[in-house]
């Protein structure tokens, strides 16, 4: 066995195919999801012998993350590779917006990334090795209005596994992040509102749209590079140092535009 990979968010887009990758290459897998159905369904696809481990649980719970390290206890299972791949996004005016379903993105988006980096990357530093992959955002680098919060949240991982990544260097530990364009899963779908702003950011941010195959193979070839950071080819690369040379209040004012176009 090549070791022990974490996953959540396992039960479909860029998790499913980052969990058939992990599997292949002889992982035990921990796969876990809200949705057990779906979880049980791929196991089901996965190659024979695999060790497949799925964990349905709501990851959007404040003690959520305690409650992955306490499985991990249980079960007495450390953890190689940790991907934080869970989240989704909520298109339309901020104020628009129903308080619970933002506070939902923002627990799973940001605060159970670093609760998870924190507990089980203490694990990885103290045993002197580990990998971490966060999934960012090209969004991340931009505000992007009408997906405000998303964005945000987005920004949020990309300087947050910066700052973990020099922290755990020292110790053995590699945290990637890796920052995908949209994806053709269901993300799309979550995001929407009856806000009328909903279609324009819809229709600017689905301009190029991947699909979670290939986003999900960039993903792991960065991760097993031991890049720090990483973006689906040259041309979204160089659009996010574009992005980052101009003022923030510009960026917002363009995006606006684009979605009121």
């Amino acid at each position: 066995m090549t070791g022990t990979v974490l996953i959540t968010g396992a039960a479909g887009g860029i998790g499913q195919e980052l969990t058939r990758l992990f599997a292949a290459d002889g992982y035990r897998v921990l796969a876990f999801d809200l949705r057990g159905d779906a979880l049980e369904a791929l196991g089901e696809d996965l190659p024979d012998g695999c060790d497949y481990r799925p964990v349905a649980m709501d990851l959007s719970e404040p003690d959520a993350a305690t409650r992955v390290a306490d499985w991990l206890d249980q079960h007495g299972l450390p953890v190689d590779v940790l991907i934080n791949n869970v989240g989704f996004g909520l298109f339309g005016e901020h104020v628009e917006q129903d308080a619970t379903r933002v506070g939902k993105m923002l627990a799973v988006n940001n605060q159970l990334l670093a609760q998870l980096c924190l507990l089980i990357g203490k694990r990885m530093k103290d045993a002197g090795g580990g990998r971490i992959l966060n999934i960012g955002s090209l969004a991340g680098f931009c505000p992007m209005t009408y997906f405000a919060a998303y964005s945000a949240s987005k920004a949020f991982v990309i300087n947050f596994s910066a700052s973990l990544g020099e922290e755990l260097k020292p110790h053995g530990v590699r945290v990637t992040c890796y920052c995908p364009t949209t994806t053709r899963t269901g993300f799309l779908n979550t995001a929407q509102s009856r806000h009328a702003s909903s279609q324009g950011i819809t229709r600017f941010v689905t301009e190029r749209v991947d699909g979670p195959a290939e986003v999900a193979r960039g993903a792991w070839r960065a991760l097993h590079a031991g890049k720090r950071f990483a973006l689906p080819g040259w041309s979204v690369t160089a659009q996010s140092m574009a992005i980052r040379m101009l003022p923030l209040r510009f960026m917002a004012w363009f995006v606006r535009r684009k979605a009121e176009a």
